[in-house]
């Protein structure tokens, strides 16, 4: 069986494993390293409004997951849709945009109608027969013509109900949107408060 465009360019990914984070080695020269997560990288395809998310070892398992809970989305607007998918890898929509994240570094104003536009995204999933779950500023994104969409869905499968969007929207009422908040907050300040959120749901749930 050929091996397709996409197979060949993850091929040439090499990653390596240091101080407990992964560093990327080596990479196509049509590839562009646009971000690094948890499980995965994804990298920007040259002169193609499309990424590749490359699963590291041994994340395979969520590689699939990931790729049958977007089948199950079916292509909606909410989330990018997938073209390929392989053993550690998916190619899907190439979402231009700022993340919830970076619009609250940026002191870009997170609107009310972008927490509704994140509501029904959810919603839309809950109808599919997913559990949304593990949602946060990293992966909602915003586009530069307002429209909101979700990424990272691999956990979306899971069982357990999880809280964090509810968390997050109380947040936002309680405090984002009174006059007197700044809407520009220091990175440290969120990577700071998003570990003792972490930590507090560890001891409480």
């Amino acid at each position: 069986m050929e091996q397709s465009r996409y197979a060949h360019y993850v091929s040439t990914v090499l990653f390596q494993k240091r101080n407990r984070r992964m560093k990327v080695l080596n990479h196509h020269r049509d590839l562009e390293l646009y971000g690094m997560g948890r499980s995965a990288a994804v990298f920007k395809l040259k002169n193609e409004n499309r990424v590749i998310k490359i699963f590291y070892s041994p994340f395979e398992e969520t590689a699939k997951e990931e790729k049958q809970n977007y089948e199950k989305l079916n292509g909606n607007d909410y989330y990018p849709v997938i073209y390929e998918a392989g053993k550690n890898y998916l190619v899907m929509d190439f979402i231009e945009g700022k993340t919830f994240f970076e619009c609250l570094a940026e002191g870009i104003p997170l609107e009310p109608y972008y927490m509704e536009e994140v509501d029904r995204g959810l919603q839309y999933a809950e109808k599919a027969g997913l559990n949304p779950s593990d949602i946060h500023l990293h992966n909602l994104i915003l586009t530069k013509k307002g429209n909101v969409h979700i990424i990272d869905v691999a956990r979306f499968s899971q069982e357990k109900k999880c809280t964090q969007w509810n968390d997050l929207k109380w947040a936002y009422t309680r405090y984002y949107q009174h006059a007197y908040f700044p809407k520009k907050i220091p990175r440290w300040v969120m990577y700071t408060v998003s570990k003792l959120y972490r930590l507090y749901r560890y001891i409480y749930n």
